[in-house]
Parts: structure tokens; C-alpha cells; sequence
């Protein structure tokens, strides 16, 4: 199940406020659900169970610009006052508008790093998500190479960061994205695009821990270091 949008579950979200990121104006705020349709010839299954992709409209709150999502949906039938109505819960949802623009790492990134996570990007833009999965996981592995961590294996590798300075948060990261690559790779599992992308995110987090901040902040002393120069005043 996606916990994106999922205030959008239950009766119809027309006219519902949900929170998450634009992809218009990339902020993160509240959107309307301004239009639900269930597209004709989705199927169903089972008798009290269904099964359908339903084309939703939100309209931000910030831009005012709206964007459209494929949500699939499971329907079941409950009572409700005395008759039965459906109630709908969210397994999976695709923006289709905007289309998407391929992510990449921050320049601050090893370039190896940078290559293979936008090949990555490529494929999870596109939907081959098998293929996103096996890519963000050799994203991993190059970081975790040019940080220079030693072990036999990706996992003790991975492992053998915190011994370099890195966080619980970022080690745990990695080896999602690391189960996620090894599930696609050996036993074809698909993940749903929420779950890619949340892998592609907790990367994008960790480049910026491991190697943006320390960029930043060795650029904020180098400022200062040459502002105290600057008011230095030679001796008489």
C-alpha cells in the first residue's frame, strides 16, 4: 500500500485537502483534489473487493497549477447508514502530469556516483522499475567505494561506514537500497513507484549529508577565513 496522498483514501476525495509535494512548484504543501474518475474496462475482482485505476486532479494550494495521477485503487463495499457504499484505498499512484524530469545527485556527488544514479533515474522515469531498483543499489556501492569502506561485501561495506563518521540513518539507507537492487536483481521482484522513489530520496538525503553539507561548510570558513584577513591590520 502507498502512504502517498493517503488522505485521498475512503469515499470519493473530491474537494479533499491533501499534503505533499507539487510537482509544479516542487514544494511541499496542500493540494485539492479537484476531479476522480474511474477509468472504464479497469476490471474487477471477487464479489465485495475491486480492483481499479482512476484518473485524479489536484490543484495546489502555493501555485495554483494542478497535476494529474493514475491511482490504482482496491474498492470494497461497506455499510454506511443503512446502505452500502464504496470505500477506496490506495495500493499504487503514477503521476502522469507533469511528466517527470529524471532526478539527479548533487554536483557535490563522485561523478561515478552521479552517472549510474541518473542511469537509475532514467529507468524509474520511465517505469522499468527492476531496473531503477538494480540501479540506485550500484549508486549505493559507488559512494560506498569512493568513501572507502572495506569488507568482502556491499553488506559489510555498508556496515563498515558508521567506522567512517557516517550516521545510523545513512547506513540503514543503503541497505534498503541495497535489499531493494539484490529483490529486483535475484528474484525479479517489482517494487511500486513510491517504493523506488523513496529509495532514489534516502540517497539523495544520505549525498547530502556525506558530501554537500561538508562542501557548504568548508566554503562558509574558507569566507570567513578570508574576512578576517581582509580586517587585519599590519603592525606599526
Amino acid at each position: 500500500m502507498t502512504k502517498r496522498f493517503n488522505k485521498l483514501d475512503g469515499f470519493t476525495p473530491l474537494g479533499r485537502s491533501v499534503a505533499g509535494e507539487c510537482p509544479h512548484c516542487v514544494r511541499h504543501t496542500t493540494l485539492i483534489c479537484t476531479a476522480h474518475a474511474t477509468l472504464d474496462g479497469s476490471g474487477s475482482e471477487g464479489d465485495d473487493l475491486s480492483v481499479a485505476r482512476c484518473l485524479v486532479t489536484l490543484r495546489c494550494h502555493w501555485c495554483s497549477k494542478e497535476s494529474a495521477y493514475l491511482r490504482l485503487v482496491a474498492i470494497e463495499l461497506k455499510q454506511f447508514q443503512g446502505t452500502y457504499r464504496e470505500v477506496f484505498k490506495t495500493t499504487d499512484l503514477e503521476q502522469i502530469w507533469p511528466s517527470k524530469t529524471p532526478r539527479e545527485l548533487a554536483p557535490e556527488a563522485p561523478e561515478t556516483a552521479r552517472e549510474v544514479f541518473a542511469e537509475a533515474a532514467r529507468a524509474e522515469a520511465a517505469g522499468a522499475f527492476r531496473l531503477a531498483g538494480i540501479g540506485y543499489r550500484a549508486a549505493v556501492e559507488q559512494i560506498v567505494k569512493e568513501r572507502g569502506a572495506g569488507g568482502k561485501n556491499l553488506f559489510d561495506r555498508i556496515t563498515g561506514l558508521k567506522d567512517l563518521g557516517a550516521t545510523q540513518d545513512i547506513v540503514d539507507a543503503f541497505h534498503e537500497a541495497r535489499f531493494v537492487g539484490n529483490d529486483a536483481a535475484h528474484d525479479a521482484l517489482a517494487y511500486s513507484a513510491e517504493e523506488i522513489a523513496d529509495i532514489a530520496e534516502l540517497i539523495d538525503e544520505a549525498v547530502i549529508v556525506l558530501y554537500v553539507q561538508p562542501a557548504q561548510r568548508a566554503k562558509m570558513a574558507t569566507q570567513r577565513a578570508a574576512r578576517r584577513r581582509g580586517t587585519e591590520q599590519p603592525t606599526p
